[in-house]
């Protein structure tokens, strides 16, 4: 199973561009800032199956065995300049979940950070006794989060990560993964919570180069979702890279 996934790994099929416009001034952090990181995505994958007719398409939501906030910490800590930070896990509050589909998932990130979510983050920041939070969450497949619109030609459903089949598609043929997934660095100032960096995940295309067709299509035998893990390591490890190259450390 090791040599299998190695394969997958070498043989992933990458485009990436950027989820937003850098900016001509990058948000500066005296070095050794302490940081809050937060973990908002479930461990879970989503299933997009596209069929000939749509009425017959569906998806399908599977838990894994994953620790993703150990994934988001070891994504950003493997990155060289997040090594001048101090980034500290950091347990979301009940108010701030309850907010996760208003303030994250539902909102229009595009454009920045609804003012009703600030009050949640200032108070998980002031409990943590930090002034920046690292933000993980799902994001919908829709123009609120990808500039120019979504990436894929399927379903606006898309949030998290997950994978897509076609019933069209050829025995050879393998599943595209999808990273509909939000990284955000929140700063905390007089006025409240403001958006500083964001780093959409929709951009980066990958393949499940070792997929095989299981018994039943609708439910994936957990063994076989574990091959996904690693690959979405590697889609988040790539994600983080952005996401901190967007950060001036002074």
């Amino acid at each position: 199973m090791k040599r299998l996934l190695a394969i997958a790994l070498t043989s992933l099929v990458l485009t990436s561009a950027a989820a937003v416009a850098k900016d001509k001034t990058p948000p500066s952090l005296p070095k050794g800032t302490q940081v809050g990181v937060v973990n908002l995505l479930d461990a879970e994958v989503m299933h997009y199956h596209a069929a000939r007719q749509t009425i017959n398409s569906y998806v399908k939501i599977q838990a894994v065995n994953w620790n993703v906030d150990e994934m988001l910490l070891t994504a950003l800590q493997a990155q060289p300049a997040a090594s001048d930070l101090a980034l500290t896990p950091v347990a979301p509050s009940d108010a701030l979940l309850r907010s996760r589909e208003s303030c994250f998932v539902n909102a229009p990130l595009a454009k920045g950070l609804p003012k009703n979510c600030s009050a949640g983050l200032v108070e998980l920041a002031s409990s943590a006794n930090v002034s920046y939070l690292i933000v993980m969450a799902p994001g919908l497949n829709n123009a609120d989060h990808a500039d120019g619109g979504p990436r894929l030609e399927t379903s606006s459903m898309l949030r998290g990560w997950g994978f897509v089949t076609h019933e069209f598609s050829g025995a050879k043929d393998k599943p595209n993964l999808f990273c509909e997934v939000e990284l955000m660095l929140i700063a905390i100032t007089p006025d409240g919570a403001a958006l500083r960096v964001r780093e959409w995940g929709g951009s980066y295309n990958y393949q499940w180069q070792t997929y095989t067709v299981p018994p039943d299509p609708k439910v994936f035998p957990p063994d076989q979702l574990e091959q996904l893990q690693p690959l979405f390591a590697t889609i988040l490890g790539r994600q983080a890279k952005d996401f901190v190259e967007q950060v001036h450390i002074e």
